[in-house]
């Protein structure tokens, strides 16, 4: 009797407990229904959003994110992570807002919404923060650790270089006094090492004999822009080519000869929707001139960074190419701001980022040409300081971001063949001179073919260690704020530097952290004095 009353016991409790599982999973299957009901919270993420409550709101959409990723329905989920991304903006949680983007970026992606995927993209790359440090360095401490061994080619340091023949303050085309090789160091206090010209393919050489002479008398190099403006089918392996060639070695001029620059955009009338041509034409030329100027040129490929997606379609080939140049530009453009406060959040530097990463490994990379406008042409606006800082930005950073970059043009011109005039000339802005001088100054920056940077910089990370001692610190510093006025370093808690110009250089004694792994926390603040990021940054000490 007993025995049967313990198995009823048995089996009613486990009926019971059968009962609870199936009444549990009931439940739990009844809020998985509910939870779908994603649009209807859309909805309601919507009205919160109307009404202010944007935590609320990405609260909301942090649900049906998942949701749309778990069906695989890319194109919804990038919607709401667009939606979280531009929410937290609103609450000035830049950080959050990026992570927001990176994700519409990276499931618009997979929708194949290859369009959106890049706004998305680049609205987070104009808002994110980021910090890295630098320790300055005797050349001779990296070697020829950042050099190809190319003919012209420094170890360390990048040859300036200018396009001044259109800056009447420099240069007199009907006169030649001024002329651009004896003005120009006068006006930016520095001697440069190389000017671009143009020459047209076609003409005898002769008819750029002035500047042949006076590069050879000053001692610069020529970066010489050769354009077939009849298009690519002129260039052909004649006797015109093979002399072209014979008389820029007979020269004595060293040239930089940048063939049918900026092939890959359709605005010029060398542009080839089929790339294979214009390679042919190129290492035709490249033949020829290895074959014929052998001493004093060198081969340069020079697309626009823009557009991205075709520039390696149009490389020629690591044996008919000696350096790589680019042609880099930044023009305020605030149709861009992911905040719509009218600001241009773009890092000029870091358009440079992809061609440096494609080629710097394999060949030289220089700025063929290139500046920061000061005016905005579109609504004839002044936005001198925006330029001036992102000028400065660019010299200050280039030699520690970029430590195989070895030569920079600036583009000193206000005049261009389009209605659309384009404001680089420093002659006519001060300000933009000014920040011009300052920039250039600095000993990285070469003024004769053949000298070399007495400095250079080596990363202070966690992977790259610094040695326990005083060092002179420097940072590049980029936030959601389009300009910065003050770094401070705090390490152990305690602010131990505060800098108000670029690079952000600072005497940091590493000597009281001898074998320890530290965290440098870098903090940047605006005009305003208003702190827009903190950054940390692991430093080994050894």
């Amino acid at each position: 009797m007993k025995r049967r009353s313990k198995i009823w016991t048995f089996g009613r409790k486990l009926l019971l407990a059968m009962v609870t599982i199936v009444t549990a999973f009931t439940t739990i299957h009844a809020y998985e229904v509910q939870a779908m009901d994603v649009w209807g919270l859309y909805k309601e993420a919507q009205k919160l959003e109307s009404q202010g409550n944007y935590a609320t709101a990405i609260a909301k959409y942090k649900l049906i994110a998942p949701e749309f990723v778990k069906k695989k329905e890319y194109g919804n989920a990038a919607g709401m992570f667009r939606r979280i991304g531009d929410d937290y903006a609103k609450l000035k949680k830049y950080d959050d807002a990026v992570a927001g983007w990176d994700l519409e970026a990276q499931y618009a992606g997979k929708a194949g919404q290859t369009q959106i995927s890049i706004a998305a993209k680049r609205r987070a790359d104009m808002l994110r923060s980021t910090a890295s440090l630098y320790v300055e360095t005797a050349a001779d401490a990296v070697g020829s650790s950042n050099t190809h061994g190319a003919k012209f080619e420094p170890n360390n340091g990048a040859y300036l270089g200018a396009y001044a023949e259109l800056d009447p303050a420099v240069h007199n085309a009907q006169t030649a006094k001024p002329f651009y090789t004896e003005q120009f160091p006068v006006l930016t206090a520095k001697k440069h090492a190389a000017y671009l010209i143009y020459f047209t393919y076609g003409q005898p050489l002769a008819s750029i004999q002035s500047h042949l002479n006076h590069a050879l008398a000053a001692g610069t190099a020529i970066e010489l822009g050769i354009q077939p403006l009849k298009g690519l089918s002129e260039v052909k392996d004649d006797e015109y080519l093979h002399q072209l060639a014979r008389d820029i070695e007979a020269s004595g001029v060293k040239v930089f000869l940048r063939f049918a620059n900026e092939m890959n955009g359709d605005w010029v009338k060398w542009h080839e929707k089929d790339p294979k041509n214009y390679i042919d034409k190129f290492r035709l030329v490249a033949k020829v001139f290895h074959q014929e100027a052998p001493n004093n040129v060198v081969m340069v490929w020079a697309p626009d960074r823009l557009p991205e997606y075709n520039i390696q379609d149009y490389y020629p080939g690591d044996d008919a190419v000696d350096w790589v140049g680019v042609s880099l530009y930044s023009i305020f453009n605030p149709a861009l701001d992911p905040l719509k406060q009218g600001e241009d959040r773009s890092s000029h530097i870091e358009k440079f980022d992809q061609i440096y990463k494609l080629y710097a490994a394999r060949k030289p990379v220089f700025i063929s040409e290139g500046g920061v406008a000061y005016m905005y042409p579109e609504k004839k606006q002044d936005v001198t300081d925006w330029a001036v800082y992102k000028m400065k930005e660019f010299y200050a950073s280039l030699p520690m971001l970029y430590p195989r970059v070895k030569a920079v043009f600036w583009f000193d011109s206000n005049h261009d063949a389009s209605a659309r005039i384009k404001y680089y000339m420093l002659s006519a802005n001060a300000k933009l001179l000014n920040g011009y001088k300052q920039s250039v100054a600095n000993p990285f920056y070469l003024s004769s073919i053949g000298d070399e940077s007495p400095v250079a910089y080596k990363p202070a990370s966690a992977a790259s260690p610094v040695s326990a001692s005083l060092h002179s610190i420097s940072a590049y510093v980029k936030t959601w704020s389009p300009t910065l006025s003050k770094v401070t370093y705090d390490i152990g808690g305690k602010t131990i530097a505060a800098v108000t110009s670029l690079p952000w250089t600072a005497e940091i004694n590493f000597a009281p952290y001898k074998g320890k792994k530290i965290e440098v926390v870098v903090r940047a603040y605006n005009s305003k004095n208003t702190l827009v990021t903190t950054q940390k940054v692991a430093v080994s000490v050894k």
